[in-house]
């Protein structure tokens, strides 16, 4: 016990930094989140805190604060912020000192069309911005897209790349080709349950990533079903959100859409790729933060002395 003690004495000032970004991650939920489950006070948090400094694992250090976006990618609302999740797999290999291993799966946007070069592409930006985020930790971003798929050829293949990757984290891009192309939407929501609860069954963390905007797109009124359609099945399984085509609209608005897209309209060009890295980046330490916010409760509901 003496030996424990001293350790949590020597660990405390690294874990209150984190309770305090924890804090502010989980301050800023939206109501919606809150209903799922009970509050965390400010004061639960700091006590347990002193408890998870012992019982925590040891490990990088998780960010004091989500990253910054840049000034061409602020919007209002950022496109992690609509469904937050706990990132519980991601963060235990944070914490664990692993290079952690994030599949990108998804379609053109994945494979990098309308960027300059390949080091512009959003998967290629995104492993930078975790770095630089999760300051000492390798990580190892997969991209794993392919031109003009649809969800079901992403489902077919899911499984294999995930066996052939094997990561901590999936994030998949998905629905553009099936608003383009008017797929059948019970099938398409379909498809996205069975292919998350296969993810949620064999434990990964996952990222959904909606289309992308473009006031040519959006002529069409399948199209916005698509990205709606999308949040409600994060919603229905609890799956964190990036909401690039909100993110996008905003950004539309003030700059245009050739501010972020290729010239046909489609396409990212390198500030768009740019900024659906910073956006995927932002929404990945959110989801670690509120794991160790998770942890640190869990802590204390275990050290809590009984009624």
């Amino acid at each position: 016990m003496t030996c424990r003690l001293a350790h949590a004495a020597r660990r405390f000032a690294v874990v209150s930094g984190l309770v305090t970004a924890v804090i502010v991650s989980m301050t800023s939920a939206h109501a919606e989140e809150r209903a799922e489950k009970p509050s965390v006070t400010s004061a639960n948090l700091v006590v347990a805190g002193t408890f998870a400094a012992a019982m925590l694992p040891a490990g990088p250090v998780t960010p004091p604060a989500l990253p910054a976006m840049s000034n061409d990618c602020h919007a209002k609302r950022a496109a992690g912020d609509k469904f937050r999740r706990p990132l519980r797999g991601l963060r235990r290999a944070v914490r664990e000192g692993r290079n952690p291993r994030v599949l990108v799966i998804g379609s053109s946007s994945t494979v990098g069309t309308g960027a300059s070069r390949p080091a512009n592409t959003y998967v290629a930006k995104l492993e930078v911005d975790l770095e630089s985020a999760f300051k000492g930790v390798d990580f190892d971003v997969f991209g794993r897209g392919l031109g003009g798929e649809d969800a079901a050829g992403q489902s077919t293949r899911m499984k294999p790349t995930v066996e052939d990757v094997k990561p901590d984290l999936v994030l998949w891009q998905v629905g553009t080709n099936d608003a383009i192309g008017h797929v059948d939407m019970d099938s398409f929501k379909a498809c996205l349950r069975k292919t998350l609860a296969w993810l949620a069954d064999n434990n990964f963390d996952v990222v959904l990533v909606d289309p992308q905007y473009g006031e040519k797109l959006t002529r069409d009124a399948f199209y916005e079903q698509v990205v709606v359609a999308i949040a409600e099945i994060a919603a229905e399984k609890h799956v964190l959100l990036v909401d690039r085509f909100e993110a996008m609209r905003q950004l539309a608005r003030e700059r245009g859409d050739t501010f972020y897209l290729s010239a046909d309209q489609l396409h990212m060009n390198d500030v768009g790729h740019r900024c659906m890295a910073e956006q995927l980046a932002r929404a990945i330490v959110s989801g670690v933060l509120q794991a160790d916010g998770d942890a640190v409760a869990d802590v204390h509901k275990l050290t809590a002395p009984a009624h």
